[in-house]
């Protein structure tokens, strides 16, 4: 048992280092369009699980579970074989009815899940952690389609998550956030340059 208990322990003291590195890598393989972005996404949602349940980011723990896990899962299938003649996906624009259709359930699902967080648990910030987990999915699901407005709903994400994380001391994930603040405006260049190359401005 003491052995278990000093691995236990020793991995609460890599899995914030572990996770802010693995983080930094899948948005940077996002930036490129590498399809490796998707299964190392599978691994940063697992080594996320210990950081953000000390943390009592419960809304932050189920969206890593059951959002972006399945997510990363359906956007490393979408990006293989999302189009009929085996090429690359391309980089394209959602709709406005599609971004409405996000809008509503993203609004719902933040004011709902934040009060039921904010009366049966002792969660940090239930409407506000709520309100990222809301986005955050939204986000997920236009980069696994490969839509440009993925990157400007990151930027929102990203400068909520880095205040959110500050305020409970994970100073690396806080950091990470930092960074992907950059590295969102940096993806919505990239990808919007693709996206001129190829002629694409689908929904």
């Amino acid at each position: 048992m003491d052995l278990l208990s000093d691995i236990w322990n020793l991995w609460l003291t890599v899995d914030e280092p572990i996770g802010t590195v693995l983080g930094l890598v899948v948005v940077w393989f996002l930036i490129r369009q590498n399809v490796w972005a998707w299964p190392l996404g599978v691994a940063y949602v697992f080594v996320s699980i210990t950081v953000l349940y000390e943390a009592r980011l419960y809304a932050n723990l189920l969206l890593h579970l059951v959002a972006f896990l399945p997510m990363n899962l359906y956007g490393w299938y979408y990006w293989l074989f999302g189009t009929d003649q085996g090429e690359e996906l391309p980089v394209t624009r959602a709709s406005r009815f599609v971004l409405a259709a996000l809008a509503v359930p993203c609004l719902a699902a933040a004011a709902g899940l934040g009060a039921w967080f904010a009366t049966q648990t002792d969660a940090a910030y239930p409407f506000w952690d709520n309100g990222v987990f809301a986005m955050s999915l939204a986000a997920m699901w236009l980069t696994a389609r490969k839509k440009i407005e993925n990157w400007m709903l990151w930027f929102v994400v990203n400068v909520n998550s880095v205040a959110l994380y500050s305020l409970q001391g994970l100073g690396g994930y806080a950091t990470l956030y930092a960074i992907y603040i950059g590295m969102a405006a940096w993806g919505y260049v990239t990808w919007r340059r693709s996206m001129e190359e190829t002629g694409e401005a689908g929904s």
